[in-house]
């Protein structure tokens, strides 16, 4: 640690200040000429990064920030001859400011290793069949890429082959994944199988990798409504300071009596111990800490906001398929009139992302694809269905409306149905079963122990939802749900008593996650999901949304502690000093002390343990 804090451009020169401190208040005693040189020579040190950044402020961004104070105070005492005060005063603040860069490089780190996971070449088959090592920002959409085994995927793409991947560095799950001709393959997971090939569908920077270490670092330079509110009330805090102090020194000076050079000194201590370097460190490195101890443990947390929120967290929302349940269906049983419409059916069921369609090709995949000639348009009616001319398949409300002569509608399942209908007429329907997710049980149990109250939504009909929540111990749930159903009972229990979040993974679940106040989207689901929420499941394990909870509880904990604590130390100095029992140097070791522990504190949440 220490090493690594000292490593940067203001741990060299603490390192060199802090030299040149010691020596010059050792030879201080026997020289005091050659001491106070030294002592001088540390202040230069320890002084040049915050001056650096106070002026920069100052200069572009027409900021005052709480740093100047520091300054200000080191600057007064040498005017007054104070150089071994001054020195120390820097010294301490110096430390603490290199103690938080390194907290700050500390939360970037999983992003580093992220991004070293993914390979840097790849193996290209060029038209003639030779295979040439490539970097990947030279690969275009469309190539042809060659991986062996035992080698990682270095763009996203789909197979070519049948391949045996290992996807536990993005989904966290161990088990191997088998692959099929046509599947998606992700940069950064592991071909375990035979060498295989597939082909190139996003270019290196738009892949699920490269947006979730995009993610990281947009997170680390987040804040919080807490953090920009004490950010924002700097500039008013260092004028009134100021301000005060000029006053302070005149009232030393006219009613009680001292001299001038005493009242200053009094007033240097007060604009030390007065500067809220301790309050503005409360809430930043436990936030940058609680975001990379997510980003660890497969929680991507997109902003500050998200855990403070998380914690007075009333309601969580969850989408059913592919959340609460494993989404890998299996085609239990089907009835279709006309055989012929099967061929039109896969066809229609292969141009949909939804994990039930995917089922059904799967399940109907030795059955001949339909001929070119008579393709057609294929349209998507999010959160019901698909059509394609004549021929419909979808949700019991998608297909209502037409003839049911066979009596389809009233089938009774505990599983999810979906119609086949042709010109206007149900002429057939497809069960399908899910599984519930083992961990979905401990989820919801943990959040109900904490007065959340977990909400189904789902676009499936009434019977296979039922079953789910009987299951899962779910005591309010909404069926058959389109989008703006969805949206509508969220704003029916959102109120300013409930702060409300969801859980979704798909495009129907885009619209409830952007209205909600807290939006998690699981890993596998689709990119617009990832994009309205605030955070990301990497491992499609709902225990994480436990973990969440609980580190969202600890990060509130630890910043409202060091909040009161940097206040109550702020008064007690202020105090001390109005009273006249405190010099410069205990000011200034009391009060980096004060911002020294804050720090440490908010670190602790790197090694965040829920026992």
């Amino acid at each position: 640690m220490m090493i690594s804090m000292l490593s940067t451009k203001a741990g060299k020169l603490f390192t060199l200040g802090s030299f040149c401190l010691g020596l010059g208040l050792v030879i201080e005693q026997f020289q005091s000429l050659l001491g106070t040189s030294f002592l001088c020579l540390a202040i230069v040190f320890l002084s040049y990064t915050v001056l650096k950044n106070v002026w920069f402020e100052l200069i572009h961004n027409h900021d005052l920030q709480v740093d100047l104070l520091m300054i200000l105070s080191a600057a007064g005492a040498i005017s007054i001859g104070y150089f071994s005060e001054a020195a120390i005063l820097l010294f301490i603040f110096s430390g603490s400011e290199v103690l938080e860069d390194y907290v700050y490089r500390k939360s970037l780190k999983t992003m580093e290793s992220l991004m070293t996971q993914i390979p840097k070449r790849a193996s290209l088959v060029r038209e003639n069949g030779v295979t040439i090592e490539t970097a990947i920002e030279q690969i275009e959409v469309g190539d042809r890429l060659v991986v062996k085994k035992g080698e990682q995927i270095a763009l996203d793409g789909v197979a070519q082959q049948k391949m045996l991947v290992d996807e536990s560095l993005l989904t966290g799950e161990s088990r191997p994944v088998a692959k099929e001709v046509n599947d998606a393959v992700f940069a950064g997971t592991l071909n375990i199988g035979e060498t295989s090939t597939y082909l190139v569908r996003k270019k290196s920077s738009e892949s699920v990798f490269s947006h979730i270490v995009e993610l990281v670092e947009q997170a680390s330079r987040s804040q919080s409504q807490r953090d920009k509110f004490l950010h924002q009330l700097q500039k008013t805090y260092v004028i009134g300071v100021l301000g005060v102090v000029v006053l302070f020194i005149i009232g030393l000076v006219h009613f009680q009596q001292l001299s001038f050079a005493q009242a200053f000194y009094r007033g240097m201590i007060l604009l030390t111990v007065a500067s809220p370097c301790a309050l503005i460190a409360s809430i930043t490195p436990a936030m940058l800490s609680a975001m990379s101890f997510g980003a660890k443990n497969g929680i991507l947390i997109k902003n500050g906001d998200a855990l403070e929120k998380m914690t007075q967290l009333s309601i969580l929302f969850s989408d059913k398929t592919g959340t609460l349940t494993e989404g890998e269906f299996r085609v239990n049983d089907y009835r279709v009139e006309d055989k012929n419409l099967l061929p039109y059916i896969i066809y229609m069921e292969n141009q949909s992302s939804h994990p039930l369609a995917q089922s059904i090709v799967t399940h109907f995949q030795e059955i001949a694809p339909l001929a070119h000639s008579h393709r057609l348009p294929v349209q998507e009616i999010a959160g019901c269905g698909i059509q394609m001319g004549e021929i419909a398949i979808g949700n019991k409300r998608f297909v209502e409306a037409f003839s049911d002569t066979s009596g389809y509608l009233k089938k009774d399942s505990q599983g999810t149905l979906l119609f086949v209908a042709q010109k206007e007429k149900i002429v057939g329907y497809i069960e399908l079963v899910d599984t519930v997710r083992k961990e979905a049980k401990e989820m919801i149990q943990t959040l109900n122990q904490e007065g959340v109250e977990v909400v189904m939504l789902t676009g499936d009909r009434t019977a296979a939802a039922n079953r789910v929540a009987e299951e899962l111990k779910i005591k309010t749930f909404y069926a058959e749900c389109l989008p703006e159903d969805k949206v509508s009972y969220m704003k029916q229990l959102k109120t300013e008593d409930n702060i409300v979040g969801m859980i979704g993974d798909g495009i129907n679940d885009a619209p409830i996650l952007a209205n909600a106040d807290i939006s998690i989207a699981m890993g596998s689901g689709t990119d617009i999901a990832m994009d309205a929420s605030d955070v990301i499941v990497t491992q499609n394990n709902l225990q994480k949304i436990s973990l969440l909870f609980q580190l969202s509880k600890q990060y509130s904990k630890i910043t409202r502690f060091n909040i009161f604590f940097s206040v109550s130390v702020i008064l007690l100095l202020i105090a001390l000093n109005l009273l006249g029992y405190l010099d410069l140097t205990q000011g200034v070791f009391f009060h980096e002390t004060s911002t020294i522990l804050v720090i440490l504190n908010g670190l602790r949440l790197l090694s965040f343990n829920t026992l």
